[in-house]
């Protein structure tokens, strides 16, 4: 009897210790995708606004982004919310990049205030002119025209923009969609079964140990029964057997006593199987409320799964994205390499002409220079009216010299500037080089 009960004493320590033991797993599973989820979301908000959006930068997120993938496919087969934390930061440095493109049309805005003041305050210095009306139309026809150029080209980029994120929108969201419901269902079956399977497992291993302490039960009633039986038949023998016997009845007086103990020892373990039974019902209690205890756990895995596909979604997207606009960068660029490499050309062989003017002009100021140095060293200028005359004409052309020469310098530095804004055009995107040579022309 006593190897009975520490079986079943054992027996229900054991399914304790395995019970708790999942509920800890399931509670340390539900804290760490807590963990994944507020880190998400704590990255979403941390999104930085200023980024330069250049081709070394794109070129620099391109190898990031090959990177990463690398990484993903690594640890997919060891953890997927890694693969997460790598799509965000895809996402991060797309919107930076969106951001940097939003930056740079409001400084283009700021730059068109600054050249609207500027060209105020040249229209004053100008009023004093004679030909002030004629220069405020031209300039005024050039400035407009640079403006609605350079309107049009940012509307256009905008719609493109628009227009290509849009798209891109709606042919992921049909893609995906399709994905995640045949995943889903797929998913959802296996989940059945597994839930059917373990129900089935549980219901069949608590009737077998309620089946086996009842049998155990009838068994020691049976055991007990018999012996009591059996003790009342010796008692009876012994009655008879007094008057004929009485050592023998003093020896069999003590084995009925010894009897009787015994009974009393059994008797008390009955009432202790009585206990038993009751701490047995108790724990059943208690297992019913575990098992709706790990229900409402994983409805809760349920939402936060839900709550992360739609955030691998929005991901994947983005990713998207940031490939097409890529691809499309090097398209235009191929297209334009060749007209870039003319438009330089033109600009040195003006860059030439321009400095050979200069030369000539330097050599010819010497020249009137020394030709002045010599007529004040020969001859008093005040004595002679006719002289006064003519080196007032040359100084006039001194001036006038002096003039054209300085007018070709600033557009030689112009043309400097250009060259190495060029030369710098590699860094920008094909929708900011049609805006500058639309400028140029005008």
């Amino acid at each position: 009897m006593k190897k009975v009960t520490k079986k079943s004493n054992t027996k229900k320590k054991e399914e304790k210790k395995n019970l708790l033991k999942e509920l800890k797993k399931l509670n340390e599973d539900q804290n760490a995708e807590n963990k994944v989820v507020d880190d998400i979301k704590e990255k979403i908000k941390n999104i930085d606004s200023t980024v330069f959006l250049g081709y070394h930068d794109i070129k620099i997120l391109k190898l990031e982004q090959k990177r990463k993938e690398i990484v993903l496919e690594e640890n997919k087969s060891y953890k997927t919310l890694s693969s997460r934390k790598v799509e965000n930061v895809i996402n991060k440095f797309v919107l930076k990049c969106y951001e940097s493109f939003l930056d740079n049309l409001a400084k283009n805005e700021i730059e068109l205030h600054e050249h609207t003041k500027i060209s105020e305050e040249e229209k004053k210095k100008q009023q004093e002119d004679k030909n002030y009306e004629k220069l405020a139309t031209v300039t005024s026809i050039q400035h407009l025209n640079k403006l609605n150029s350079i309107i049009l080209s940012q509307n256009e980029m905008i719609a493109e923009i628009n227009r290509r994120f849009t798209n891109s929108l709606k042919k992921t969201k049909t893609n995906y969609s399709q994905k995640i419901n045949i995943e889903r269902e797929k998913l959802d079956k296996q989940r059945q079964k597994i839930i059917f399977k373990l129900q089935s497992e549980k219901n069949e291993t608590i009737k077998n140990i309620l089946t086996e302490q009842n049998e155990k039960i009838r068994n020691l009633q049976e055991y007990f029964k018999i012996i009591l039986d059996d003790q009342l038949g010796i008692i009876q023998n012994l009655q008879n057997e007094k008057l004929n016997k009485k050592k023998v009845f003093l020896s069999k007086k003590k084995h009925l006593e010894e009897l009787i103990k015994d009974i009393t020892i059994h008797k008390k373990k009955l009432e202790h199987l009585d206990k038993d039974v009751e701490i047995l019902e108790k724990n059943i209690v208690d297992y019913e409320k575990l098992k709706n205890n790990s229900k409402k756990i994983k409805e809760k895995r349920k939402k936060q799964q839900q709550i992360l596909t739609e955030l691998k979604l929005e991901a994947d997207i983005k990713k998207m994205l940031l490939a097409k606009i890529s691809k499309e960068y090097k398209t235009a660029y191929a297209n334009s390499r060749m007209k870039l490499y003319g438009y330089l050309q033109r600009i040195l062989l003006e860059n030439y002409f321009l400095e050979t003017k200069i030369k000539l002009k330097s050599d010819a100021l010497e020249i009137r220079n020394l030709e002045l140095s010599k007529w004040k060293e020969s001859l008093n200028v005040d004595q002679n009216e006719i002289l006064n005359n003519t080196l007032r004409k040359k100084f006039h052309k001194f001036e006038k010299l002096r003039k054209d020469v300085d007018d070709l310098i600033e557009t030689n530095e112009k043309n400097k500037e250009d060259y190495e804004a060029i030369m710098h055009l590699n860094y920008f995107s094909n929708e900011d080089l049609d805006v500058l040579k639309r400028e140029n022309v005008f």
